[in-house]
């Protein structure tokens, strides 16, 4: 048995809601790389445009929020 330390549940939490909300996106996303090319600068201004949040409820979306996005897809799904 592991013993648990302070904070590990709310980080497991956290975790867990950050993959959700990848995952809820993942669909989104894929329609917006079929419209924009799939270039980060497309699909941030396409995100932003369609009023989409940010994980922590920023408004506006960047090309490196993209690329970190869609790493951790990546790396979730095995592609």
């Amino acid at each position: 048995m592991v013993a648990l330390r302070k904070g590990d549940a709310g980080r497991d939490a956290a975790a867990a809601r950050a993959r959700r909300y990848r995952r809820d996106l993942a669909p989104v996303l894929a329609v917006i790389t079929a419209e924009t090319g799939g270039t980060p600068e497309g699909i941030a201004a396409s995100l932003t445009r369609r009023g989409v949040r940010k994980p922590r409820g920023g408004p506006i979306w960047t090309p490196p929020d993209v690329r970190r996005l869609l790493a951790r897809l990546a790396t979730e799904t095995g592609s």
